[in-house]
């Protein structure tokens, strides 16, 4: 799985750019805001989220992990695909979102063309919860509850979830990583 690109801007497109990387050319989805800070020829750094959509490998790129942190708290709510997310992303910093939800600032998150009252009033409740639940759990317990969650997902239960996730590191953060070593761990044991 890719996490980090640093390359040399060769195309700027449409909310779009291609990063070279030892002369491979890696298409990286940015922000509009992200775009127009990058300049054709100039090295860059992305740290990336890799999504795999209807079956077509895709990465996000982002110019700081707080950034990318935002985009992996907006990307789960449902209704809201990754191009979206990462709109919401590029508002502001992780406390800027908090504080919006906090004061229910629709303003702050009417600068997104295309994205209308009600889907604000949704993100706001869903981020709302989300939020909490990072500050009252910690990060780290988080990421284990959404791997948890994966892992539920792929049939097997809570506890051999829980069991398999312990013995992945804890520098391992991304939830889809933390599921991904954990099935290591059911396929050591067979």
């Amino acid at each position: 799985m890719i996490s980090f690109i640093t390359g040399k801007i060769k195309i700027k497109g449409e909310g779009f750019i291609v990063v070279e990387n030892n002369g491979i050319g890696f298409k990286v989805f940015v922000s509009p805001k992200t775009l127009e800070e990058l300049s054709l020829g100039e090295v860059s750094e992305f740290f990336i989220f890799f999504a795999v959509r209807n079956e077509k490998p895709e990465l996000y790129g982002f110019l700081n992990q707080e950034e990318l942190k935002v985009f992996e708290i907006v990307e789960k709510i449902s209704g809201i695909g990754p191009k979206g997310a990462m709109l919401i992303a590029s508002l502001g910093t992780f406390e800027e979102l908090k504080r919006a939800i906090e004061i229910q600032d629709f303003a702050f998150f009417s600068k997104i063309k295309g994205i209308g009252k009600k889907k604000i009033q949704k993100i706001i409740l869903e981020l709302g919860g989300t939020i909490k639940r990072i500050e009252e759990t910690g990060e780290q317990n988080f990421q284990d509850e959404e791997a948890v969650k994966g892992l539920i997902s792929l049939g097997f239960s809570q506890k051999e979830a829980k069991m398999a996730l312990e013995k992945v590191p804890e520098e391992v953060k991304d939830p889809s990583q933390r599921v991904q070593q954990a099935l290591r761990q059911f396929t050591k044991n067979d």
